[in-house]
């Protein structure tokens, strides 16, 4: 892929951003529509107007969402503090920002005509980042979020008088059978069978036979509903892309995790896919979980996600005969495996004051096969379950050792297998980009101070505690000294436990 065959391409970003300053963006009160909102507000100051999608309910208004799930976040707080008072920052950042009321599960968005009619006359560039993340969803719901919602969008999108690019996010783990596999940034045969035949059957169906058919077919194919519908979109996106003319790409990120630099190393929220791994060893809630410690991982940071996401944009062209693929991972440069992702979490959860909801004191990170797992947890716990089941009470503890069982099931597919997600197109983007959207992606990650800032960021973020050592000694905000360590990619042996990051 060459950028020059663009009108702007990822070197003339700023210009591009310039040219097309008004932004209609779903999904912003999630972890990353958050994150591309305030990459833009932030480093784009050319950005006059942002639409924002907004579902309310009960008494909550379109204000109150966009100042309480928006502009409270923490995430915030260094864009704030770029200005002398919150009046400043209001006047400035907050008016940009244009609340539209919707619901991404409803036809036309259940957008007003006049939202509507505001959203066609300026808008041009359309961020899709709304979605369930959930792997437990049921398949209709998955496929109301996920693949209906995103053709809904499209939908709005051709109304659009002036669009210039139309990013919507998907997930590596699309091709998520392909396992053991170096996957490149194309569309492979649906596994399923042909794409619109499949969507065609499942809109067909009643609600017990898309239950029948997501435990007969779909579950004994890929991991999740999630995985699976993600995937049926992108499918649906590539037949129908010529006759749909929209300037659509299409970016994939792996498994997303804290910030590495912006706008604070560590920034993280919410309690899906890995930092749901971190929570639970840090309350002491999981020990045990079944995988293989020598799997590699990929994870990847929220921003770099969000520059890949504005990059990506200026690379659209509707001319093409498919839409532009953008891996987002660290699989194919430098990975870490699950053995010592575990060993980060134990050291850091081990070397400070624990948690306040700790229900157990019992830290451990251990991967066992599934036939060892199973075994392992009726000895620890068989007696307890038997004993509890002749009684009524008892709740908490069974909701313990519920999730003993539940959260390693979640992970299984995913820390048992590995795939290596090739970032050619996303590395272009990368060598290409401004000073402001440069991620050094291809340097690869420090994983040591990474997982430092990761676990900090958890305990900071989402668990909301003070981050500081076992000795009481306290931390302010503010960069630590720390040895530059090499990033390793598979440590053979546990490293010493590193400093706590307190760069939040």
């Amino acid at each position: 892929m060459s950028p020059q065959h663009y009108k702007f391409g990822p070197a003339k970003a700023k210009e591009f951003y310039t040219e097309n300053n008004v932004i209609f963006l779903t999904g912003a009160t999630g972890f990353v529509g958050k994150t591309i909102l305030e990459k833009l507000l932030r480093s784009f100051p050319q950005i006059t107007k942002v639409y924002l999608l907004v579902r309310i309910s009960g008494t909550k208004t379109l204000q109150d969402r966009v100042e309480n799930d928006v502009f409270a976040s923490k995430i915030f707080d260094t864009l704030r503090s770029q200005f002398s008072n919150e009046q400043e920052f209001h006047d400035i950042i907050v008016q940009k920002i244009v609340p539209v009321q919707g619901d991404i599960t409803i036809d036309r968005l259940g957008l007003s005509e006049k939202d509507q009619a505001m959203i066609h006359a300026d808008t041009r560039v359309v961020i899709n980042s709304a979605a369930s993340v959930s792997f437990d969803d049921p398949l209709n719901n998955a496929l109301e979020m996920n693949t209906r919602g995103p053709f809904r969008t499209f939908d709005i999108a051709k109304g659009i008088k002036n669009l210039s690019a139309f990013v919507h996010i998907s997930t590596c783990y699309v091709n998520a059978p392909m396992f053991d596999s170096h996957i490149d940034e194309v569309v492979y045969p649906h596994p399923l069978g042909e794409p619109e035949a499949i969507y065609e059957m499942l809109s067909k169906m009643t609600y017990e036979e898309i239950r029948n058919y997501e435990r007969s077919v779909v579950l004994k194919t890929y991991p999740n509903t999630y995985t699976f519908s993600k995937s049926l979109t992108e499918h649906l996106v590539q037949k129908q892309y010529k006759t749909m003319g929209l300037p659509i790409v299409i970016v994939r990120p792996s498994i997303v995790t804290a910030a590495k630099a912006e706008p604070v190393p560590g920034w993280v929220e919410g309690v899906a896919a890995a930092n749901k791994a971190v929570v639970s060893c840090a309350l002491g809630q999981v020990q045990e979980w079944i995988g293989d410690g020598a799997k590699k991982t990929d994870l990847i940071p929220v921003d770099i996600v969000a520059k890949t996401i504005l990059l990506a944009a200026t690379t659209a062209n509707h001319t093409q005969a498919s839409p532009n693929i953008y891996h987002v991972g660290t699989s194919c440069l430098n990975p870490i495996t699950w053995g010592y992702f575990g060993t980060c979490l134990t050291d850091y959860w081990l070397s400070v004051d624990k948690p306040r909801r700790r229900v157990s004191d019992d830290i451990r990170f251990e991967m066992f096969p599934l036939p060892v797992f199973k075994k392992r947890f009726d000895e620890r716990f068989g007696e307890q379950i038997r004993t509890l089941a002749q009684h009524k009470d008892g709740k908490r503890l069974k909701v313990r050792i519920s999730k003993a069982m539940a959260v390693p099931m979640t992970f299984k597919t995913f820390a048992t297998n590995q795939w290596f997600f090739d970032v050619t197109n996303t590395l272009a983007l990368d060598d290409a980009a401004p000073v402001e959207l440069k991620s050094g992606l291809r340097s690869g990650m420090d994983w040591v101070r990474y997982m430092e800032d990761y676990n900090a960021g958890v305990h900071a973020f989402i668990l909301k505690e003070k981050v500081r050592p076992a000795d009481g000694a306290s931390y302010t905000i503010q960069p630590l000294k720390r040895k530059e360590l090499s990033a390793p990619t598979a440590p053979a042996a546990p490293v010493n436990k590193p400093e706590i990051a307190a760069r939040l």
